[in-house]
């Protein structure tokens, strides 16, 4: 076994050292010592001087980050570049896209001293990327195989300081100069020269982030065209929109999580038919009730948790639980009451904007419209949620700016980052110093996203795909053959077809 061998060998177990030395023990003519699989682990990592380490945030330079980027995917697609048909003047124009985004969650305290007493390590505020596309004009010359997937979600940086609108905006300032100042990348394979510039969207994104980077100060406010929730359920009233705020995306992940909530609300209301008007004791109790009856029948029937409070920090309504609720709208049309209509077809338009396939705007536009009448028609005493509102009425407008299909922008790999960094932190770093602790953190989030490796790892399970309903297959744009991408990228992994 080589020592990138067993590097990738460490990645797909997630083994620690004292866990390696250990089977080691067992086969020591095999296994390479821990000491040439430390070496093999610094070719993932930029230089030591990009990096900046201090007890309160580890960074990386974004320029020899996006370098060594490039310089190991280049090193797994060296067949294909060094195969392919491209010439001279196509090898000097690739293009790399990009997501990115920046999101803060909470953290537990770990006993060590700050030199400053008012600091915390409870909150976590941090920054990164997706690699999505090497492309040279229409040619695709490789496509990451999982875009919602952490494997290769490239953290920047991170600080333990509570996400707010100053620190969202700061943060954006930051990364949006650093991606400005990139120069391209100059990569050298069996003598030929290839260079890589660079375009990046910031889609990783939740409604924090849109509302803050948009200046919009109330969350029931849209922050694409600036309406309130009294005009959520006037669809013949349009404010102009601003095309800026229609770069974020469509937050897909948190689409899905916002419109379960929104069902879920409209259900505990139904027996009252209240909004915001005041409630009488009784009414008070009667929605009450009507929350415990749905809870008690979602984790009965199903098995699910329903926005029930969780230890430290959110409450049980993630992702996982929006997918079950939504992939069977008769169960959850009789437990919350809610019309089987309406949950349909906000299935059939999640499935669509999470799919990673290209979607036709004008049928989307003419789907999603179709279903906020049929909203306003059955619950006209409730507005739409600014998400509902955002994913039915601009989801046309933000599917057709989308530089690539929207399922492909979702935030979910940077989400998966957040828990990703507990466990690191618990499990892998250093704890006698807060430096050597964030050091080992961001080495890990290195190694654990390199591309080389994360194109090689053998640990993802392949899963035959649910097949789409007819009102999805009828809502994407026909698939579009590449005939100049190389053949030769079958011969090197299956992962990228």
């Amino acid at each position: 076994m080589t020592p990138m061998e067993a590097c990738q060998m460490l990645v797909d177990a997630d083994l620690s050292q004292r866990q390696y030395e250990v089977i080691r023990q067992y086969n020591k003519k095999f296994f390479p010592c821990y000491t040439r699989v430390q070496k093999a682990k610094r070719e993932c990592y930029p230089p030591p001087e990009s990096c900046t380490i201090t007890s309160t945030s580890a960074e990386v330079q974004l320029q020899p980050l996006m370098d060594v980027t490039v310089r190991r995917l280049a090193e797994y697609l060296e067949e294909v570049l060094t195969a392919s048909a491209l010439n001279d003047q196509e090898r000097e124009n690739l293009t790399l896209l990009s997501k990115w985004g920046c999101d803060g969650s909470q953290q537990t305290q770990f006993k060590q001293k700050f030199e400053n007493d008012t600091l915390s390590d409870a909150n976590l505020f941090q920054s990164c990327f997706v690699p999505l596309k090497l492309i040279c004009g229409e040619k695709v010359i490789w496509e990451n195989p999982t875009p919602s997937s952490p494997r290769f979600c490239r953290l920047i940086r991170f600080r333990y300081i509570k996400e707010s609108p100053e620190v969202i905006n700061e943060e954006i300032f930051y990364i949006n100069n650093a991606i400005n100042s990139l120069t391209p990348t100059v990569i050298n394979l069996a003598g030929a020269k290839f260079i890589v510039k660079y375009i990046f969207t910031m889609t990783m994104v939740d409604g924090k982030v849109c509302n803050a980077a948009t200046g919009t100060t109330s969350t029931s406010r849209c922050y694409i065209c600036g309406a309130t929730s009294k005009d959520f359920n006037k669809l013949d009233y349009r404010n102009e929109i601003n095309s800026e705020a229609t770069a974020f995306g469509l937050s897909v992940l948190h689409a899905r999580i916002r419109l379960l909530e929104s069902i879920l609300h409209l259900a505990y209301k139904l027996p009252v038919k209240k909004y915001r008007e005041r409630k009488t004791e009784e009414e008070k109790q009667l929605e009450k009730e009507r929350k415990e009856d749905i809870q008690t029948k979602f984790r009965k029937q199903l098995g699910l948790l329903v926005d029930m409070p969780k230890t430290n920090f959110g409450n049980t309504n993630d992702g996982n639980t929006s997918r079950r609720f939504f992939s069977d709208p008769k169960i959850a049309s009789d437990i919350t009451g809610i019309s089987y209509n309406l949950i349909y077809r906000l299935k059939v338009i999640l499935e669509a904007i999470s799919s990673g396939h290209l979607i036709d705007p004008e049928k989307y536009d003419r789907y999603g419209l179709e279903t906020a009448r049929l909203y306003v028609d059955l619950y006209p005493w409730h507005p739409m949620t600014p998400t509902m509102h955002k994913v039915l009425l601009h989801g046309a407008v933000i599917i057709k700016k989308s530089l690539l299909p929207i399922g492909q922008l979702s935030e979910e790999a940077a989400e998966a980052r957040n828990k990703h960094f507990r466990s690191y932190r618990i499990d892998f770093a250093r704890k006698f110093s807060r430096e050597s602790c964030n050091q080992d953190i961001l080495n890990k989030f290195l190694l654990t996203s390199d591309p080389f490796l994360s194109s090689k790892r053998s640990d993802v399970k392949k899963r035959k795909l649910d097949k789409l309903l007819p009102e999805t297959i009828d809502m994407l744009l026909p698939a579009i053959p590449n005939p100049q991408q190389s053949s030769d990228e079958e011969n090197i992994s299956d992962e990228n077809i």
